[in-house]
C-alpha cells in the first residue's frame, strides 16, 4: 500500500471515529447544556447549545420538587452495592463448582442453567410477586437484593469461562501442600480473577442502579423508593421543567461514570480475558 493510500485509510478511520464519538457523546453534551439553562431557554426554538446565562437553578428546583431525593440516592447506592457483592460471591462460588469439580452431571446442569437465560423476565413477574407477597417481602428491599445471592446464570457463565483459563496445576500444587477445594477457591482463583470479578460487580451495580421496573413493582412506601423511581415521579409532576429533569438524569449517571472511571482497567481486562477457553 502506498503512503498516500495509507494516509487516506487513516483519515477515513479517524473520520468514522469522530462520527461515532459525536453520536455517543452528543446526547450527553445536550444533557449538560439543558441542565445549565433556565426553563425559558430550554424551550427555545431553534435550541441553543451554549446556555446564556449559565445557571444551576435546575438542581435547586429538583431537590425542592423531590425532598426525598438524597434519601433515594442513598437507597439506590446501598441496594446496588449489596447486589454487586452478592453477585460476585454467589456467582463465583457456583462457577467454581462448574469449572473445577469432577461431578459427572456438571455439564448437563450447566446447560440447564444456561437455558434459564432464555426465559423472559416478564414471564416470572406474577409468580415472583405472589411469592414475595405471601412470604412478607412485599414493600421491602429483599426482592431486589436476595436474588443476587442465588447466582445468576449470566455471571456464573462469565466467571466459569475465566476460571477455565487458570491452569489446573495450581490446584494440584495446592492439594499437595495440604490445601482443600476451599483453599483453591479463596487463595488461588479469587486473587487471580480480580478483573473478571470487578467486571461482574460493575455489571451488577449498573443493572441494579438503573433498574426501574423491579423497585416500581415491589416497593410501595415512598421512603423505600430508589432514585430512578423518584425521577419518574418528577416526570409526572414537572414534565415541563426540562432543566430539572436533565439535572436529575445527570445525577443518576454520575455513580456509573465514577465507577467506570476507577474500575475501567479491571473492566477491560475482564472483557478481554473472559471466554478465551471452554
Amino acid at each position: 500500500m502506498s503512503r498516500s493510500n495509507a494516509r487516506a485509510t487513516a483519515l477515513l478511520q479517524y473520520l468514522l471515529l469522530l462520527i461515532g464519538l459525536a453520536v455517543f457523546i452528543g446526547p450527553l453534551l445536550w444533557l449538560v447544556s439543558t441542565m445549565l439553562k433556565t426553563q425559558g431557554q430550554s424551550l427555545e426554538f431553534p435550541p441553543r447549545w451554549i446556555p446564556d446565562p449559565v445557571t444551576t437553578e435546575a438542581f435547586s428546583r429538583l431537590f425542592r420538587s423531590l425532598p426525598l431525593a438524597w434519601h433515594w440516592l442513598g437507597n439506590s447506592l446501598l441496594i446496588a452495592v449489596l447486589v454487586a457483592i452478592g453477585t460476585v460471591l454467589s456467582g463465583s462460588l457456583v462457577a467454581f463448582g462448574f469449572a473445577r469439580t469432577q461431578a459427572r452431571s456438571k455439564n448437563a446442569l450447566f446447560i440447564v442453567l444456561m437455558a434459564t437465560m432464555m426465559i423472559p423476565y416478564q414471564t416470572t413477574l406474577i409468580p415472583l410477586y405472589l411469592i414475595y407477597k405471601n412470604i412478607g417481602w412485599y414493600d421491602t428491599w429483599l426482592p431486589l437484593i436476595v436474588p443476587s445471592y442465588l447466582a445468576g446464570a449470566f455471571y456464573v457463565f462469565l466467571f466459569r469461562q475465566f476460571f477455565l483459563t487458570v491452569p489446573r496445576e495450581l490446584d494440584e500444587a495446592t492439594y499437595i501442600d495440604g490445601g482443600t477445594s476451599w483453599t483453591v477457591y479463596t487463595r488461588i482463583l479469587l486473587p487471580l480473577s480480580v478483573p473478571v470479578l470487578m467486571t461482574g460487580a460493575i455489571f451488577a451495580f449498573v443493572f441494579s442502579w438503573a433498574d426501574f421496573f423491579s423497585p416500581f413493582l415491589f416497593l410501595q412506601t415512598a421512603e423505600k423508593y430508589t432514585f430512578i423511581i423518584g425521577l419518574q415521579l418528577l416526570i409526572g409532576t414537572q414534565s415541563q421543567d426540562l432543566p430539572a429533569l436533565a439535572a436529575g438524569s445527570m445525577i443518576s449517571l454520575l455513580p456509573i461514570a465514577i465507577l467506570y472511571l476507577f474500575a475501567q482497567r479491571y473492566f477491560t481486562e475482564g472483557v478481554v480475558l473472559t471466554g478465551t477457553k471452554g
